[in-house]
C-alpha cells in the first residue's frame, strides 16, 4: 500500500470511469488523499459524476506516471457526510477549497474506497503487482 499511496501522491492527476446508461464514461479526475485505509476523491452533487456514482456506486481510477507506471484501482464507493473528513478533504487542493468553500457546502459530495484491488504495472516485463485493501 505504500509503493501506491506514494504513487498516487505524486502523480495525483487521472482519469475515473464510471458507468453511464451501461455504457463506459471516463473523465479526468483526481485522487485527494488516503485515511485509515480508504482512498478519497470529491465531486458536485450538480455533475453527471455525482448521478452515474449514485446509480452504480462502482469505479475504476487510473493513473500513468511519467516514467509509464500504470496504477489502475478499482472497488465500491460510499460517499462521506463526515465533516471533519470532508474538511481534511477540503484542505489538501487549494482549488478544492477555493470551489466548495467550506465542509457543509451543499453540493460538495466526497466519496472513498475502502475495499478495492489496486494493479501496478510497468514495462519492466515482471508480473503486475496487485495490492488489495
Amino acid at each position: 500500500m505504500e509503493e501506491l499511496l506514494k504513487l498516487l501522491k505524486e502523480n495525483p492527476n487521472g482519469v475515473i470511469a464510471t458507468v453511464d446508461n451501461g455504457k463506459p464514461r471516463v473523465r479526468p479526475f483526481g485522487f485527494i488523499m488516503e485515511e485509515e485505509g480508504k482512498l478519497y476523491f470529491c465531486t458536485n452533487s450538480l455533475k453527471e459524476v455525482y448521478k452515474q456514482l449514485m446509480e452504480v456506486p462502482y469505479i475504476e481510477y487510473s493513473v500513468t506516471t511519467k516514467n509509464m507506471v500504470a496504477i489502475r484501482i478499482s472497488g465500491e464507493i460510499s460517499f462521506c457526510d463526515d465533516l471533519i473528513i470532508k474538511d481534511k478533504v477540503l484542505n489538501v487542493h487549494e482549488p478544492v477549497k477555493l470551489g466548495y468553500k467550506s465542509a457543509d457546502n451543499p453540493i460538495f459530495k466526497v466519496f472513498y474506497i475502502e475495499h478495492g484491488i489496486a494493479t501496478i504495472s510497468d514495462f519492466s516485463g515482471k508480473p503486475p503487482e496487485k495490492i488489495e485493501f
